[in-house]
């Protein structure tokens, strides 16, 4: 009496499709993580660099008793000021001051607020001000 032996190895069709239907979910999971890791990573950048003009702003007022006219005046108390991270694909990342000056006790006085938009959160603002 003859046996049928079957001798073919390998992997059917449909092992192959589910294998690789795993390995295309866990991939697309982890493209999107290191995305939003990478988006928190520059927000963090922009808020930070943020506060870092904030504490030159402040140091400057210390020393001249009012805050500069502009941005550009704060290179005594800055190395230079922060550019936007880099591949940034948004508007994220521009500070833009607005000053409004006042007088009171015939002193001038002037204050400050600094903003950026954030990729994270729908494009809200992060904004800082004077203390």
């Amino acid at each position: 009496m003859k046996k049928l032996i079957n001798n073919q190895k390998g992997f059917t069709f449909i092992e192959i499709l589910v294998v690789a239907t795993i390995i295309g979910v866990l991939a697309t999971i982890g493209v999107v993580s290191y995305q939003q890791a990478n988006i928190k990573s520059r927000d963090g950048k922009r808020q930070a660099d943020l506060q870092q003009i904030r504490a030159a702003l402040e140091m400057y007022r210390v020393d001249n008793s009012v805050y500069p006219d502009g941005l550009d005046h704060l290179s005594t108390y800055i190395q230079s000021l922060p550019a936007p991270p880099a591949n940034s694909k948004t508007c994220a990342g521009v500070v833009t001051t607005n000053y409004s000056s006042g007088y009171s006790c015939s002193s001038p006085y002037k204050t400050y607020s600094l903003c950026v938009k954030l990729e994270s959160g729908g494009g809200t603002n992060y904004t800082v001000y004077n203390p």
